[in-house]
């Protein structure tokens, strides 16, 4: 966005334009930038549709598949988009088994076909990770709330910053979050449960929420002694147990 909004400024003498001629230019420049092919772009063959670049790698998986309203022939079309996305070379992964459309390509004098398979390297251990962002529904809102402002606890909340790292624990009903000092300043909803077979291994703050009791539920109001407090909003990080 600085790149762009550096070369709107260079183009137009950074005299003031409006909002929408702003957009259709931006939505340019950005299909511009995405023809240059700088690194290394990862996108679907509905994504690609409109683009060209020099060398073009399509994955398998998934070509037999179509949805809903869509004729059988339609994961074929899709399958040529993403072919003629190419300038210079054309690479047409295969997983073992039957694919779907290559077999047509067999014997054309244009295509190199490499039968052996392709050794790969084992898989780094952070592609069977899961992050999990959470949002406000995620934690217990009212936690902080159940301390006066003066409590320890929301001095350990203000001393936090986003990307600071925390602990999961399961307390005594929920989940908890505990900061560098082993303090605990915030807890997960009950409803938060973990995803089957993995553990955390990483948690950090994403966010601090600002909740007040305005914002509670009825029912919690009589029980909060803080008219507003700070949420801590965690990033967490698991992988399989085994």
């Amino acid at each position: 966005m600085e790149e762009a909004i550096a070369t709107y400024e260079l183009e137009t003498g950074s005299a003031e334009t409006a909002v929408d001629q702003f957009i259709e230019w931006l939505a340019e420049w950005g299909r511009d930038l995405r023809r240059r092919q700088r690194g290394l772009l990862l996108l679907t063959a509905h994504r690609a549709k409109g683009l060209e670049f020099d060398h073009v790698v399509v994955l398998d998986g998934g070509w037999d598949r179509f949805s809903r309203g869509e004729d059988a022939d339609a994961p074929r079309r899709l399958y040529y988009v993403a072919m003629s996305r190419a300038r210079q070379t054309l690479t047409l992964a295969r997983l073992p088994g039957v694919h779907p459309f290559q077999k047509a390509l067999q014997g054309i004098p244009a295509v190199l076909h490499r039968p052996a398979p392709v050794k790969l390297p084992p898989a780094p251990p952070e592609l069977v990770r899961q992050y999990k962002q959470l949002g406000l529904r995620d934690v217990f809102l009212n936690f902080a709330g159940y301390e006066r402002s003066n409590h320890p606890l929301h001095r350990a909340i203000a001393a936090l910053s986003p990307g600071d790292p925390l602990q999961l624990r399961f307390g005594t009903r929920r989940w908890e979050l505990l900061d560098g000092k082993g303090t605990i300043i915030g807890q997960l909803a009950s409803r938060f449960k973990p995803p089957p077979g993995t553990r955390c291994i990483s948690a950090n703050v994403m966010d601090i929420a600002t909740w007040s009791r305005e914002y509670s539920d009825p029912q919690y109001q009589k029980r909060l002694l803080s008219d507003t407090w700070e949420v801590v909003v965690p990033e967490l990080v698991f992988e399989p147990d085994s």
